[in-house]
């Protein structure tokens, strides 16, 4: 497929994965409009000048009004949505805020997409945290596992998938989703998640931490850069990939005090790992991994840098940038 003088929109391009599909995209001549509820001050899209090479549309995902005229306006071709409530911890303090968002948000999107017509293509960003927990014996996870999700974030990505699946059956929308492992890397700026939390505290020479009780759970981590590849490709092989959901992964599988260990040893001081009590009300999967080898039938060339090939350019992202970033506490 020939992305030249296409119109994509990109939903959620104030935050992490969106701005790293657009550079890719950019890189092939596509036309790109880049949503934004609220532009934050130094998101990625800002900081990497994307801003000045898209479109940017104000656009209230709960305003499906306001959908419609953008994707009329600028005529769009194909959807890559990925904005969402993706923080684990404002969703259990706000779960209306996460359902609103997270799950009508996204069935606008889908609406807006079969009333205005001339859409050919629509990515939903799922998680793998829909699936929910599984027994470690039922591990890894896979697109046709049962999904048993329970708390307030994990139900609210299973029913945007659900929705999606919904608007291709019933519609013909050409819809597939995608459940990414932790995505991690340059430009995300959701500093309570681990890994940028845990760089900026070390550049500023305080002490990571690490909540009671999590050591041993157990997560799989995705270069952002690798899973905007193969979220590019199965949009190029829609024709295949539609009505479809994707687990993409990497194979890096980490304990979390073993991430921990890693990320502390890229330093040369020796650092102490403080343990901090978690929030009643934080509840986590404490073992994820999922099996991509439908991904693979349809993007055999998919290959996912290891953790450690990930995470040095990762700090070397951060240490250019920590002085004009928000220190986590």
């Amino acid at each position: 497929m020939n992305w030249e003088n296409k119109n994509v929109l990109i939903t959620g391009m104030a935050g992490f994965l969106a701005p790293h599909i657009a550079k890719i995209l950019l890189k092939s001549n596509a036309n790109i409009v880049g949503c934004v509820h609220d532009l934050k001050k130094n998101s990625f899209c800002e900081m990497e000048g994307i801003d000045k090479k898209i479109s940017i549309a104000e656009v209230d995902i709960n305003n499906i009004d306001r959908i419609k005229e953008v994707l009329a306006n600028y005529e769009i071709d194909y959807i890559f949505h990925c904005a969402a409530n993706s923080i684990v911890k404002s969703c259990v303090k706000d779960p209306i805020g996460a359902f609103k968002t997270n799950i009508i948000g996204t069935a606008n999107i889908l609406e807006a997409a079969r009333l205005i017509g001339g859409v050919h293509g629509i990515m939903c960003m799922e998680s793998d945290k829909s699936y929910g927990s599984f027994d470690k014996n039922d591990l890894p996870y896979l697109e046709d596992h049962p999904i048993k999700p329970v708390n307030v974030y994990e139900v609210s990505k299973a029913c945007s998938g659900l929705i999606a699946n919904a608007y291709s059956n019933n519609y013909g929308l050409s819809v597939f989703t995608v459940r990414a492992a932790n995505l991690y890397g340059p430009g995300d700026n959701n500093l309570s998640r681990i890994i940028p939390g845990s760089i900026l505290r070390i550049l500023n020479g305080n002490s990571p931490f690490l909540y009671s009780g999590v050591a041993s759970y157990v997560r799989e981590f995705l270069y952002v850069e690798d899973a905007s590849k193969a979220i590019v490709k199965l949009m190029e092989r829609i024709d295949v990939s539609k009505s479809n959901v994707f687990n993409i992964g990497s194979n890096s599988i980490h304990r979390i005090d073993e991430l921990m260990d890693i990320i502390v040893d890229k330093f040369p001081s020796k650092i102490k790992i403080n343990l901090v009590d978690k929030d009643p009300l934080f509840k986590e999967i404490e073992e994820q991994y999922v099996d991509y080898s439908k991904l693979m039938k349809i993007v055999p060339e998919f290959s996912p840098r290891s953790f450690e090939a990930g995470l040095d350019p990762t700090i070397e992202w951060y240490r250019a940038h920590f002085k004009s970033m928000a220190i986590p506490s």
